[in-house]
């Protein structure tokens, strides 16, 4: 068979935001499935490799990488509130009456009007809402008592609106803004508890088949172990040494060891293939059926871990505690909002303009640019409700929903502390079981290995060694489970602390 090494040295995920946010669906072939399913290939596999195939094609990471890029856009859309707009109004109209005067023979009037505007209005972050105008209008008519024909009609005009109470200041007119933002980094920080969450689920899946694996091991080595024994038994009985129930007991051994060496099989599978589910293997119809072969030995290493230390580094990387203070920001300047709405409007308006007032167009502008002729308004707008409960409401609302925010907050913090406290006990509680367990495998395969010899000697029963060869499968097989689990209280630490993906070295890029 094939070998496909698959090496990887490092892990890149990118949150591109110029993607489409929605893939062509790939062609299922149902033929290449069928096609390789009696020629499976052998592929082998490192922890970085299944957390790179994992990573590339998830689907709930798909979908938080998308979110990123949906709140940079809602940041966009509270930041045009405040971008200027120029205006344009253009356009001719005619007028046909009856002239009610009776002093003309002209009874049909007839006036054409054209009209030239230009304007530019911007809202500022304090409130304010400012609009320049530049009126142009002509007027052309066939009465003899328009004065002249045509006659022009310039104005250019400054207004300004700025609140004084509801509605005005920073803090109000920018909130929308501010939680845009807000919102974006919180998208972030739950796109990187996504990814925390799928490395973890990875990585404990390796290591489930990785047991399975060994527990397979296992299993053969018993087998052989009781082979070797009930060959032995055979050669003594055929000596007049061994008896009946000797034989018995030896190939009845076999047949249960055999059992369950299929068994531990059967396990195996089960866990590679849902290593081949989470590393999305099974959407890949040549690897679908592949023979996994993990690089990474039995192995561990100890780790001193400094609870204090641990705890304050979770507070530092979990993305998930980021992404609580964010929400709790949002909730203050909702508050501040809030506060403010329950204020009455007061609106301070300004305004002043230039008349052209001249004959013709060209003295217009003169007139507009001397300021010979202006024109100017200062004044206020109040508006007091009555009752306001629907402020009322809103306020007390908002104070309420941040109270149950710095509720939950704390909660969280609690919930954080004592997840870390528990993942450092688990370690060393762990490692000092493996240790254990080292030391009673090493002692039960001393121990076999001297009856298997008093075996041999007519010393010990069949019935005697199979029960040492059953002590010694459990003591290699607890050995196994105890490295395992103590590489798994090792995740759950990176995960409990956040520092998953620097400890993995990988790098969240936003395009």
């Amino acid at each position: 068979m094939n070998k496909l090494p698959v090496l990887m040295t490092a892990v890149l995920i990118i949150i591109s935001c110029g993607l489409s946010c929605a893939e062509e669906a790939q062609y299922f072939d149902k033929d290449a499935y069928i096609a390789s399913a009696n020629f499976p290939e052998t592929l082998e596999l490192a922890m970085v490799d299944c957390l790179a195939m994992a990573l590339k094609s998830n689907s709930e990471i798909s979908i938080k990488r998308i979110t990123p890029h949906i709140e940079d856009n809602n940041v966009l859309i509270q930041k045009s509130r405040f971008e200027p707009h120029l205006t344009f109004d253009g356009y001719f109209s005619d007028l046909i009456e009856q002239d009610p005067s009776t002093l003309y023979d002209a009874n049909i009037l007839k006036t054409r009007t054209g009209v030239f505007d230009f304007g530019y209005n911007q809202k500022f972050t304090t409130g304010a809402d400012v609009k320049l105008d530049f009126f142009n209008t002509r007027t052309s008519s066939n009465s003899p008592v328009f004065v002249p024909d045509p006659s022009f009609e310039s104005e250019a005009e400054i207004s300004i609106t700025q609140p004084l109470l509801r509605g005005g200041g920073i803090a109000v007119n920018t909130a929308d803004f501010r939680i845009a933002k807000n919102n974006k980094l919180k998208s972030v920080q739950d796109f990187k508890t996504e990814v925390i969450r799928v490395l973890t689920n990875v990585k404990k899946s390796y290591y489930d088949f990785q047991y399975s694996r060994e527990q397979y091991i296992v299993a053969q080595k018993s087998l052989s172990r009781v082979e070797d024994l009930h060959r032995i038994n055979r050669e003594k009985y055929a000596k007049g040494l061994a008896s009946d129930i000797d034989i018995i007991e030896s190939e009845a051994e076999v047949a249960r060891i055999s059992q369950a060496l299929y068994e531990a099989e059967a396990i195996m599978k089960l866990a590679e293939d849902s290593l081949k589910l989470i590393t999305n293997l099974v959407d890949d119809p040549t690897l679908w059926n592949a023979h996994i072969v993990l690089l990474e030995g039995l192995g561990y290493e100890k780790v001193k871990v400094d609870l204090p230390e641990a705890i304050k580094t979770a507070f530092i990387y979990r993305p998930d505690y980021e992404a609580a203070k964010i929400d709790l920001r949002n909730r203050d300047i909702a508050i501040v909002v809030n506060t403010n709405g329950m204020l009455p409007t007061v609106n301070l308006l300004a305004s002043y303009g230039l008349n052209g007032l001249g004959s013709t167009y060209a003295k217009d502008l003169s007139n507009l640019g001397k300021g010979k002729y202006n024109n100017w308004t200062l004044g206020v707008n109040v508006d007091v409700p009555l009752i306001g409960d629907e402020n009322r409401g809103k306020y007390e609302k908002s104070k309420s929903e941040k109270e149950q925010a710095l509720l939950a907050f704390q909660r969280l913090e609690q919930k954080i502390i004592l997840d870390v406290r528990n993942v450092v006990r688990d370690i060393d509680i762990n490692y000092r079981k493996l240790e254990a367990s080292k030391i009673s495998k090493e002692s039960e395969d001393k121990n076999y290995y001297a009856q298997e010899l008093r075996f041999k000697a007519g010393l010990v029963s069949t019935l005697d060694i199979v029960i040492y060869q059953e002590r010694l499968a459990r003591a290699e097989v607890s050995y196994v489970k105890s490295i395992i689990d103590y590489n798994i209280s090792l995740i759950e630490l990176s995960r409990a602390q956040g520092t998953m993906l620097l400890d993995d070295n990988i790098t969240l890029e936003e395009s």
